[in-house]
């Protein structure tokens, strides 16, 4: 299941106190100041990691806590600083303050690191307040305290093309073609429940396409969930809308899911575009030759047959590039 919006608490580790103590050692009968200070709270970080692709890891567990600092020690000897706590995130993942909505940070590339909450410093030992006159002070600093945070996680995948279209229009059955994805296929609508991503080979490189849900009318206003599925075409580079060739009015498929994108985000319509109309190995010859009229810049495919799929393959690289 692809979880993809979640609320999270996490706090950084309080900074160790600093102690009152005193040098106790044969032959030093006024031995001076002795306290260590504290060690430094750990702080909270936010990875992207190649590993994880989706944000499931935060669904049950919802409060992120760093280790606090050790207080300090006689002889002078420093508490331990806590280990930090490092939370992995999928690329595309989007951080805001859950208070003020203020972006946090936009991880968009692998192996970035952001810290999210700076652990606190360690407190002073009463060494540090020894002076000319105040040889044996008893003054010592508590550690600072970590600092607590209420933040939203929000992916939004991150590919170079989408696939959009009607339920039902094949749009599983061509991204199975064309990458070693495996999204779920099925002869009824809804088939694919959640966005699913593919890479698809081109030349030395790889153009990664992404197989949405299919939408249906009222989709930006959240129909169907259209709206949840919809922010995943809002990083993408350019778009192929997706269409039953066998539906009766193909036309009014297309003008429907532009209008939808159009909706939702404007954006989404200045996009590079492919029109792909697929099943055509259930049309008879001469209803091929009237759709294609209909659609002269449109290429028509079938991925049962795979006929048009190395024509879309080329297409998509032109698009992409």
């Amino acid at each position: 299941m692809l979880v993809d919006n979640v609320e999270i608490t996490i706090k950084s580790g309080k900074g160790g106190d600093g102690i009152v103590a005193w040098r106790r050692e044969k032959h030093v009968p006024l031995g001076g100041p002795d306290g260590g200070d504290g060690g430094r709270g750990g702080s909270v970080y936010l990875l992207s990691d190649n590993n994880v692709d989706t944000l499931s890891s935060f669904r049950y567990r919802k409060v992120f806590s760093a280790e606090d600092g050790q207080r300090g020690m006689s002889k002078k000897k420093h508490g331990r600083s806590a280990d930090d706590l490092i939370l992995s995130v999928p690329v595309g993942t989007l951080v805001t303050d859950a208070i003020t909505g203020q972006l946090v940070f936009d991880f968009t590339q692998l192996g970035q690191k952001y810290r999210l909450a700076r652990g606190g410093d360690g407190g002073l030992g009463n060494p540090h307040f020894a002076h000319a006159t105040n040889q044996k002070p008893e003054e010592f600093t508590p550690g600072k305290p970590g600092i607590t945070k209420q933040l939203r996680l929000e992916l939004k995948l991150i590919a170079d093309v989408a696939l959009i279209g009607q339920p039902n229009a094949g749009k599983s059955s061509i991204i199975n073609c064309l990458t070693e994805a495996h999204s779920r296929v099925g002869a009824f609508a809804f088939s694919t429940r959640e966005p699913v991503l593919g890479a698809m080979d081109a030349s030395d490189n790889k153009i990664i396409l992404v197989d949405l849900p299919g939408l249906l009318e009222g989709a930006h206003k959240g129909k169907g969930l259209g709206d949840e599925f919809l922010k995943h075409a809002q990083r993408v580079r350019a778009i192929i809308h997706v269409i039953d060739a066998t539906q009766p009015n193909p036309q009014n498929a297309l003008d429907q899911i532009k209008n939808e994108l159009i909706q939702y985000d404007e954006h989404l319509s200045t996009l590079p575009t492919l029109i792909v109309l697929n099943k055509i190995d259930l049309l008879s010859q001469q209803e091929r030759k009237t759709i294609a009229k209909k659609f002269p810049e449109a290429l028509m495919v079938s991925a049962e047959t795979k006929e048009g799929i190395d024509t879309l393959r080329r297409g998509i690289i032109k698009l992409a590039s």
